[in-house]
């Protein structure tokens, strides 16, 4: 019995001493960067995560790459047809991409050629569908959750505003009045943030999926907000921040703002030079990818967050 006391004790000790060590590899992976991809003469930008959570789309020199995160086994995507892509959004069964592209190949001057235009891939034949001909800039799509419309950014004659565009009926409706950019569906499907302001402060907005019921959700006129996105239950609303270009920008970094009362909670603290941008949570939500700009390069990153005790990380060399 003293024999088999002893080895039990041996046992439990292993336990304890692997729980510990998993408990603090979990924790101290949470307080830290992660950089997904790692190449110093590279811009990997606009990152967006597949709905299972194994692939991660985003751009490397206006080229659309695909990464699996399970073996980090990098795909480079080519289109027939389409250059300078933009602002990769998966559609929610996974199936496709909606992104912004110019064509390459020369059109009738009433068809296709001007503009930067929307469009959506299907990723097994990359074969593609343009939804808006014609000479305005559409970019940063937004998937409505049920995959039946996509909001983006319309520019037309230096104004942005909010379109819709509807699969079924294969029509795109305005719906926005005022200046406004970089919509985001919301998990439940019933809101979209968005990017506006009383006047040239960006700040970021809600607004009812029918364009309806438009008020601000965080407003800072000394700061710069823009690219916000969702948490998967619909609580948060992350972003990017900056003091306003007027007084000279050093660093730019995450934010997110609670919806239910519009509290902010800092989730980076960059070095100077350094900028977080694009961000995009994953789909269990307990990460948040993003780009992060390091002097003449960009590599794309991951920040685990406890959403129940936020805490800002810092970013350093």
């Amino acid at each position: 019995m003293k024999v088999s006391a002893s080895r039990l004790a041996v046992v439990i000790s292993l336990i304890v001493v692997f729980s510990i060590a998993v408990f603090l590899s979990i924790r101290g992976r949470s307080e830290s960067v992660e950089f997904l991809t790692e190449h110093t003469k590279a811009i990997d930008m606009q990152p967006s995560v597949s709905p299972d959570g194994k692939t991660l789309a985003f751009v490397r020199f206006r080229e659309l790459m695909l990464l699996d995160l399970s073996s980090r086994k990098l795909k480079k995507v080519e289109p027939d047809g389409l250059t300078g892509i933009a602002h990769p959004s998966w559609s929610p069964d996974g199936e496709k991409l909606a992104f912004s592209a110019l064509h390459s190949k020369p059109f009738h001057y009433d068809d296709l050629s001007s503009g930067v235009h929307l469009i959506v891939m299907d990723l097994k034949t990359l074969k593609w569908e343009c939804l808006t001909p014609g000479f305005d800039f559409n970019t940063r799509p937004s998937w409505s959750p049920d995959g039946k419309k996509l909001a983006f950014t319309k520019s037309s004659k230096g104004a942005a505003s909010i379109c819709i565009y509807d699969f079924q009926r294969k029509e795109t409706k305005r719906v926005t009045s005022q200046w406004a950019r970089s919509p985001a569906w919301s998990p439940d499907g019933k809101t979209i943030a968005f990017i506006s302001g009383k006047g040239n402060s960006p700040d970021v907005w809600l607004m009812d999926a029918d364009g309806r019921n438009l008020r601000p959700l965080f407003e800072d006129e000394s700061t710069d907000e823009d690219i916000p996105c969702w948490t998967p239950d619909g609580k948060f609303v992350v972003f990017t921040r900056q003091i306003a270009l007027s007084a000279g920008p050093q660093r730019r970094d995450l934010w997110a703002v609670r919806v239910s009362d519009g509290k902010a909670f800092q989730l980076t603290e960059c070095q100077k030079g350094w900028w977080a941008i694009a961000p995009c949570v994953s789909h269990h939500g307990k990460a948040v990818v993003f780009a992060l700009r390091r002097g003449d390069h960009s590599v794309i990153s991951r920040i685990f967050v406890d959403w129940n005790e936020i805490k800002s990380q810092k970013l350093r060399q």
